[in-house]
């Protein structure tokens, strides 16, 4: 695999905070990497779940050559449905701390639709050849551990009778969500680069 012509598209959660994602770019790029921050509009209410879902899978569409993406919280959501939309060009996604089952706590409707609508995705995940790993903290105030793990999630469990084949599930030594989120993209962004193999 050759990541040098490769595309990197990071997803934000919640927050769309691009500004944040745009700094860790450039080491992303000594990585070898094409780096993109798509903000997915969270917290926009003037447009509909799946318009957002849309736009983020006619922006991969629209790259030439292999695209990776990195979401993370809810970003993690959206790439993950990018993934089942995908015609062959995304060759591997990263979650981090990114939320399985939806709590009362995130408060965000279109957050919860992503999530709702996960367990009709997967059919598509698992038929892509893509690899996927979710990476998750020790401790996240905001997404607890095991909420980022497809294996605990009984609609998942439900649909397809068991763990999910091309998903893999990587602890980072890390205590609080943005912790996670920062040190994911930073000091074990080179883990995160080998899960791409």
């Amino acid at each position: 695999m050759t990541i040098t012509s490769s595309h990197l598209i990071l997803i934000p959660g919640l927050g769309d905070r691009k500004w944040l994602y745009r700094l860790v770019c450039p080491m992303w790029r000594l990585r070898g990497f094409r780096t993109h921050v798509f903000a997915f509009g969270w917290e926009d209410t003037a447009s509909n779940y799946h318009k957002k879902q849309t736009c983020l899978n006619d922006y991969v569409r629209s790259l030439d050559g292999d695209v990776y993406l990195i979401g993370a919280s809810a970003g993690g959501m959206a790439a993950l449905h990018a993934l089942a939309a995908d015609n062959g060009k995304i060759k591997g996604v990263v979650t981090i701390a990114t939320p399985y089952i939806y709590r009362q706590k995130l408060q965000n409707n279109f957050l919860k639709q992503t999530i709702a609508e996960l367990a009709t995705a997967l059919p598509q995940i698992q038929s892509k050849s893509a690899r996927i790993t979710s990476f998750y903290g020790v401790y996240d105030q905001v997404v607890p551990p095991n909420d980022s793990h497809f294996d605990n999630i009984h609609s998942v469990k439900r649909l397809i009778g068991g763990s999910i084949a091309n998903i893999t599930h990587e602890q980072l030594p890390t205590i609080g969500h943005g912790l996670t989120i920062a040190a994911g993209l930073t000091i074990f962004g080179g883990r995160i680069r080998k899960s791409f193999r």
